[in-house]
């Protein structure tokens, strides 16, 4: 009898595998979409085949555009339903401005009234009507600068953090006076490679001065912020309003700042397929550019059972 019912579950079980086996292999890329091939694809078509990757991201010259990049380079997996910057960093605030006059936008009530695109806020709408069927609200982080932020509070931002930093290297002597003077003088383009620079040797200008600064906040005029499809979220570590979210298409994106979700619009089975890869850190799951790999560049990720 035993060996029967050990049969008769095997038989009803097969064709439940079965059912579940072709999604699993659909949401499977058929091969490794590398973040640049996928770029290539995105914007190298139709009217736009001379499209130049080192003019939208100079990354083989420029070392911050290649960080950004890096770190911030998910929001241009997302839907055509948004408007995408042109680059990945905008010099100056007018650039900023235009870019933003263009794009169609509509609040959402997240505690506070918050203006993203129209398509991310439709979207975070149906997240937070979700969330609420389990008694659960989403707020906004820190204000309304948790959405859509000008080319001045990007600045402003990034400040709040190079300038206390700046304090904190200098009375360890990492940092010295005649550094400190020579900085003041550089335009601010040079001061951010300056930073990035100063943070390979292991000078990090995070709040905490244990991670990089890109951790805290974008280069001013790089934020995902700026193209108002990015919200930081107080209950991000709420299992329940991450599912609201991710169902929704909106997804932790920057490692290490978990409060920090994105618009991208697809489901979750779609993203490898866009140039993206999931990586486990603290208990969180992030979407960030898988890159094409680089030579003497080693990699260390967090499994899924990690702290």
């Amino acid at each position: 009898m035993r060996f029967f019912r050990r049969r008769l579950s095997a038989a009803l079980l097969f064709p439940c595998v079965l059912a579940i086996l072709p999604s699993l292999v659909e949401a499977q890329p058929l091969r490794t979409v590398f973040f640049e091939e996928f770029l290539a694809q995105r914007f190298g078509t139709g009217e736009q085949t001379a499209w130049n990757a080192q003019a939208f991201c100079p990354t083989e010259t420029n070392i911050v555009a290649k960080r950004v990049l890096e770190s911030y380079g998910s929001i241009f997996s997302a839907t055509d339903s948004v408007t995408l910057p042109s680059v990945c960093v905008y010099e100056g605030e007018a650039p900023v401005l235009k870019y933003q006059k263009q794009l169609k936008t509509y609040i959402v009530q997240v505690r506070i009234p918050i203006s993203l695109q129209f398509a991310a806020a439709r979207a975070l709408q149906a997240s937070v009507d979700e969330a609420a069927l389990s008694g659960i609200r989403i707020s906004a982080l820190d204000g309304a600068i948790a959405g859509g932020r000008t080319y001045g509070d990007t600045l402003m931002l990034w400040n709040s953090r190079v300038f206390p930093a700046l304090g904190y290297w200098n009375r360890k002597s990492r940092i010295t006076s005649a550094e400190l003077d020579e900085f003041a003088r550089m335009e601010l383009a040079q001061k951010i490679r300056k930073i990035l620079e100063w943070e390979e040797s292991g000078i990090y200008f995070s709040t905490d001065r244990s991670r990089s600064i890109l951790t805290s906040t974008a280069p001013p005029g790089s934020s995902q912020h700026i193209a108002l499809i990015a919200l930081d979220i107080v209950e991000f570590w709420n299992p329940t309003v991450r599912a609201a979210l991710n169902k929704n298409g909106w997804f932790q994106t920057i490692l290490d700042d978990p409060a920090h979700f994105t618009y991208l619009g697809f489901p979750e089975s779609e993203l490898p397929n866009r140039g993206l890869i999931a990586v486990f850190k603290g208990g969180q799951m992030y979407w960030i550019p898988n890159m094409l790999p680089r030579p003497n560049v080693t990699v260390l990720l967090e499994s899924p059972s990690g702290p």
